[in-house]
């Protein structure tokens, strides 16, 4: 972790192992993988771009990709998540199928989507959806200008300039370098002992089988990623004009912004860049990203010109983190990340102890600042037993649920579910009943309700 003020280093340190099992420890020189913080380096290479006149960000995707098959997304949809495109998690599988042994990259998403004729999602512009195709395609149109390679014109356009000596993008991801970090995870959302990901199989089989680049992929460390927050800030990758840009928040094309909620704060998207909407504390840019055994932040307090840089190598969680050391270095209340409730809630429904189990609920309904508790994390845990066919364990994970959250439409749907599936109908049925009356909006519930009446 590096917390830095008026653009000077004021904390860094590191903790844990970069290799458990070795018991090597993290140090100042440990290379992680940043994940999707990588999209703000695809955002102002695209921007640098802009400004030397080669490209405009309205221009359609086709005028420098001439196969894409979308003549009416542009550039700024790409970099704004707003475009429409399909995801990525299941568009390869008949690729995969076919070619096993094939490792599928940027240059396959083209020909992938046109042999698959492949619908959008939505019209471009018309919502804001997280897309890591989006930030693929904006590389290879870096690539298609500049002539050369993108792990190439990274290094030369912003790597160099930056001074960024320990930042790369691998060839093959799948290679490690002596100084790069092991990654690891807990196997499951009731397990509470954290594996080497070389052990656990990916949900996706696109995760095991691609190379892809633009979306994520570098590796760097917080040092490094200060050196690039600094040179940014400091107009030497960006002109402020093209910084600006990437800073404001993308407009639908109902005039509203792109945004979305988390952990009950609206946050909108720009290119490339994510910001808070509420600026009562300052304007917050930021960058998260998350994969398998990796989580990482790069947050900046323009205003107050302050960096958070976050790198954790058993997926920390960082929205509580980052926003936690905010609070912390501006003298305001802030709250210690706690134990997630879920995990030990499962873990002891796991072991056979269901007393313990409904013990944990009780004492968090009494002091719900003992645990950190998420309607997601408990709907995640029910329906992983619910496929393990763990049915006891399911149901009794959304019962706790309705305790912990009575209000939630969804986790009455998920509870009626996980019921019918039971074949406990007739109890279904009241909690599809409960979740409709609770969102009257809820079209699923009500189709299923008809179908059980």
């Amino acid at each position: 972790m590096l917390i830095s003020k008026s653009g000077e280093k004021t904390f860094s340190n590191f903790y844990g192992f970069s290799n458990i099992e070795k018991k090597e420890k993290i140090n100042e020189k440990s290379q992680f993988p940043i994940a999707s913080v990588s999209k703000t380096f695809t955002a102002t290479a695209i921007l640098q771009l802009k400004q030397q006149g080669k490209l405009k960000l309205d221009d359609p995707v086709q005028k420098y990709l001439p196969d894409f098959p979308y003549p009416n997304v542009t550039i700024r949809h790409l970099l704004s998540n707003t475009s429409g495109l399909a995801e990525y998690y299941h568009l390869f599988d008949n690729v995969i199928k076919e070619q096993p042994e094939k490792i599928i990259s940027n240059g396959d998403i083209i020909p992938t989507l046109l042999q698959n004729n492949t619908p959008l999602s939505f019209s471009p512009g018309d919502k804001w959806e997280y897309n890591n195709l989006n930030f693929c395609l904006a590389a290879l149109i870096v690539e298609k200008i500049s002539g050369i390679a993108f792990r190439a014109y990274l290094e030369k356009n912003i790597f160099k300039p930056a001074d960024m000596r320990d930042s790369f993008l691998p060839e093959n991801r799948k290679l490690k370098k002596p100084n790069q970090v092991e990654l690891y995870a807990y196997p499951n959302f009731y397990s509470t002992s954290l594996v080497n990901i070389t052990n656990l199989k990916d949900p996706f089989l696109i995760s095991e089988k691609s190379n892809f680049y633009g979306n994520g992929g570098i590796v760097s460390t917080a040092l490094d990623l200060q050196k690039y927050q600094n040179a940014l800030f400091k107009y030497q990758l960006l002109g402020k004009k093209e910084l600006e840009e990437a800073l404001t928040p993308a407009k639908l094309n109902n005039g509203k912004i792109a945004s979305y909620r988390f952990e009950e704060k609206e946050i909108a998207y720009g290119l490339g860049w994510e910001m808070y909407t509420d600026e009562s504390n300052g304007k917050i840019i930021f960058h998260d990203g998350s994969i398998t055994g990796l989580t990482s932040i790069l947050m900046h307090n323009i205003d107050k010109n302050q960096t958070v840089i976050l790198l954790s190598n058993n997926a920390a969680p960082m929205f509580v983190l980052s926003n936690a050391i905010s609070q912390l270095i501006n003298n305001k209340p802030y709250v210690i990340p706690v134990q997630n409730l879920s995990r030990m809630y499962g873990s002891l429904l796991e072991s056979g102890s269901e007393e313990k189990a409904n013990q944990l609920i009780e004492e968090y309904l009494k002091n719900p600042k003992s645990y950190n508790a998420s309607e997601r994390d408990f709907n995640s845990l029910g329906y992983q037993f619910l496929r393990l066919q763990k049915n006891e364990n399911a149901l009794q994970t959304f019962a706790a649920a309705t305790l912990i959250f009575p209000k939630s439409a969804n986790i009455y749907d998920s509870y009626g579910e996980a019921l019918l599936q039971c074949g406990k109908k007739e109890e279904a049925i009241k909690m599809y009943q409960k979740s409709v009356e609770l969102n009257p909006d809820n079209e699923n519930g009500k189709k299923v309700l008809k179908g059980l009446l």
